[in-house]
């Protein structure tokens, strides 16, 4: 049992060492480009420039196999100490020596990354200038009585991180199809003073009049679509579900896709993030009132902020850890340390949580940490009274509180995890590898179908699925890592399963067998779909050279 226990773990730490060659080699390549690659012909800026970009996605692919044999190694570390007592003292020792190798080699494949970091920011902030500017056109058409427009009836009783993903779903279609989004926030009496929270979505056309006696869109997929021609339509939102239309998160104008591409390690979100950010521009008064937590609690910078939920969360996905959150945080300094060459630092972390006795046991079992906290949001946070003027006003400060953490860790199963990963889009730095998912992957619900491509054949040895299902539902996700494992060839669709992520494994439908089951995620890609919104090529185009 020793010996198949550190062979398990060599050979991980030998992928490890593959990965740091790999990195290496890129390394070398990428300067000597224009000089050495090419023999007996001119190498052209275009050409440069091309195989750049792809050093650059071969750069981030590594960075992003590296987190799953992280998670790999860190699985089945836990699972040898749980079911073998004697061997804790060695994986101990192996944990000892491999966290920090582990982080040093991410950190270096991300600053590989970053080469370029300043000029990236310059082309993400006039992308997301530009994403802004076609949305507000969109919403600020110069006629009113003219424009055509969308209601969005919001029917569903669910939190605020859940309420706000549907106005975004509306706000998705009516970008996409140029209409302006109506909303009527008074009419949410579950968070009182809603309507004062965000800003108007439109600045020439707010009149929702007869909003909620129009007629109901359906998509031309439908067996009973919407006159493209209608004035005024409503969107009625009560449960998840596709509405098979392109105007959906998970898809991306394809104008912006090969812009974006290059710079950003994930276009569907950054998109999403654009989307969401637009939806949930604060009024001044939120401005200021964040400012003033963030210096009555002593925010500053460096700072991790993480987002723990734990009255209602056994209702939505499986119990985290506490380590689950605090590792990557520790990991985050760590890797600050080395960059920055500093060795006295304060490491703050701030946590927004519903449940203030985590904050003690925070404090007790990790000294080495500066917790910081909004105490009334947390007072507030919980189920009797996060349906409150008070409760509105404490998850919405800590939403943008978390937003401004140099890194964020939560979970994604959560509204307000995705919410905080979506808003952080909206700056001038790929948030990407700054933020650290525990649980779920990224899901938008109301979503377009997300499919991956098998890139190699996978034919498991044991525990293959061998039964078709009609529907994904009949999947109980809780037991994720007992799932069988669907067999797949090279050009193979996957139908992806969210909910089903786990670090380095997913799940999801093969669409030529119908099975279902599970899969190593380094073995697909991810199939990017983009949909026809109104051009942005109105105005000046965007340098991407």
């Amino acid at each position: 049992m020793l010996t198949a226990s550190s062979r398990k773990v060599h050979l991980v730490s030998v992928a490890v060492i593959c990965v740091i060659i790999m990195c290496v080699v890129y390394n070398r390549r990428f300067p000597e480009t224009e000089t050495t690659i090419v023999v007996n012909k001119e190498y052209t800026h275009e050409e440069s420039l091309k195989h750049g970009l792809k050093v650059r996605s071969l750069i981030r692919s590594v960075i992003g196999k590296s987190f799953q044999l992280q998670q790999l190694l860190n699985h089945d570390m836990n699972k040898l100490a749980e079911k073998n007592k004697d061997l804790v003292p060695r994986l101990v020792n192996w944990d000892r020596l491999l966290v920090p190798l582990e982080n040093s080699l991410i950190n270096e494949m991300t600053l590989l990354n970053n080469e370029d970091e300043e000029g990236d920011r310059y082309k993400l902030r006039e992308l997301n200038r530009r994403a802004h500017q076609l949305i507000h056109q969109t919403q600020n058409q110069k006629d009113c009585r003219r424009a055509k427009k969308l209601f969005c009836n919001v029917e569903a009783k669910c939190g605020f991180g859940c309420l706000v993903h549907h106005y975004g779903i509306c706000l998705f279609l009516a970008v996409g199809t140029n209409r302006v989004m109506q909303w009527d926030l008074k009419s949410i009496t579950d968070y009182p003073g809603l309507d004062e929270v965000f800003m108007p979505l439109s600045e020439t056309c707010n009149n929702i009049t007869g909003g909620k006696e129009a007629p109901e869109w359906y998509s031309e997929k439908s067996s009973n679509p919407t006159p493209v021609d209608t004035e005024v339509v409503k969107v009625t939102l009560i449960g998840s579900r596709d509405r098979h239309t392109p105007f959906a998160p998970m898809t991306i104008p394809e104008e912006f896709l090969p812009l974006v591409e290059p710079i950003h390690g994930d276009p569907l979100v950054w998109w999403a993030g654009q989307v969401q950010s637009y939806l949930m521009r604060p009024k001044a008064w939120v401005t200021r009132e964040v400012q003033n937590i963030k210096q009555d609690i002593g925010f500053k910078h460096p700072i991790v902020g993480v987002h723990i939920r734990r009255t209602d969360k056994s209702n939505e996905a499986n119990f985290q850890r506490m380590e689950a959150y605090m590792d990557p945080v520790a990991n985050w300094y760590d890797k600050y340390v080395i960059n920055n060459d500093v060795t006295n630092i304060t490491k703050l972390v701030y946590v927004a949580t519903d449940d203030l006795e985590y904050m003690d046991m925070l404090r007790n079992l990790y000294p080495e940490f500066t917790f910081i906290t909004n105490q009334q949001s947390t007072r507030h946070a919980d189920t009797s009274s996060r349906l409150s003027n008070d409760g509105l006003k404490g998850i919405v400060t800590d939403v943008h509180i978390l937003v401004e953490c140099d890194h964020f860790v939560g979970t994604f199963s959560s509204n307000v995890g995705r919410l905080v990963y979506e808003m952080k889009q909206q700056y001038d730095s790929d948030p990407t590898f700054s933020t650290t998912n525990i649980d779920h992957a990224y899901r938008y619900w109301g979503q377009a179908v997300q499919l991956q491509k098998a890139i190699m054949d996978h034919k498991p040895s044991l525990g293959l699925c061998k039964q078709a299902l009609q529907d994904m539902r009949q999947i109980d996700l809780s037991k994720m890592e007992l799932m069988c494992e669907i067999e797949f060839k090279v050009g193979d669709i996957i139908e992806v399963s969210p909910e089903s992520y786990h670090g380095y494994r997913s799940a999801g439908k093969n669409v030529r067998t119908q099975i279902f089951g599970a899969y190593p995620l380094f073995k697909v890609k991810d199939i990017t779909k983009t949909a026809p919104y109104p051009s942005f090529y109105r105005t000046r185009s965007i340098e991407v050279e």
